[in-house]
């Protein structure tokens, strides 16, 4: 019985460290995709694009604020998690988070100097906060694929599907927190 709780424990403890490499790889991989959407010069059709739907936006939440702020933080929440909702799914949206970060590095070289800056601090920002539910629902699907073939990585898979939830969970809540900030 004793040797069972050791082994458990010592499982655990390899799986502890393989969410920080599978976290730390995750936040590497979002920061290239941003980086890689960077290198990319926009045409001066795009840049005009870019900058005419920034404006609407700031023009929009302008309006809202004036009406509520409620309102306009409900619009900017909104349109944070129409784009970035889906990152939320595991091993999707791995995908949906790198594929939006290189939208905003192209739209960072497509702006002007201080909202490219507050675009890279947002990214990197956002980087940080959506690779925890990426890392854990990436660890519970690959251990949900290991738990049908031998069942006995149930218990871990369990595990990993509560720190998925506790995951999402937080995230929405600093995505909440985020949006609250000027």
């Amino acid at each position: 019985m004793v040797e069972q709780e050791v082994v458990r424990a010592t499982v655990i403890g390899k799986l502890g460290r393989l969410r920080i490499y599978l976290y730390l790889v995750l936040l590497l991989l979002y920061l290239a995709a941003y980086f890689l959407g960077y290198a990319v010069k926009p045409s001066p059709q795009f840049a005009a694009q870019v900058n005419k739907q920034l404006n609407q936006f700031t023009e929009e939440v302008s309006k809202l604020s004036l009406v509520s702020q409620i309102a306009a933080f409900s619009y900017k929440l909104t349109n944070l998690m129409v784009s970035l909702g889906p990152s939320l799914i595991p091993v999707f949206g791995i995908w949906n988070t790198a594929t939006q970060w290189v939208y905003s590095g192209i739209a960072t070289n497509a702006v002007a100097s201080n909202e490219a800056v507050a675009i890279t601090a947002q990214t990197i920002l956002l980087s940080i906060i959506l690779a925890i539910p990426s890392t854990d629902g990436l660890l519970t699907v690959l251990l949900l694929i290991n738990s049908v073939r031998d069942k006995s990585f149930k218990e871990l898979t369990i595990l990993s599907a509560r720190s998925y939830i506790m995951g999402v969970i937080i995230t929405i809540i600093l995505l909440i927190i985020f949006m609250t900030m000027p």
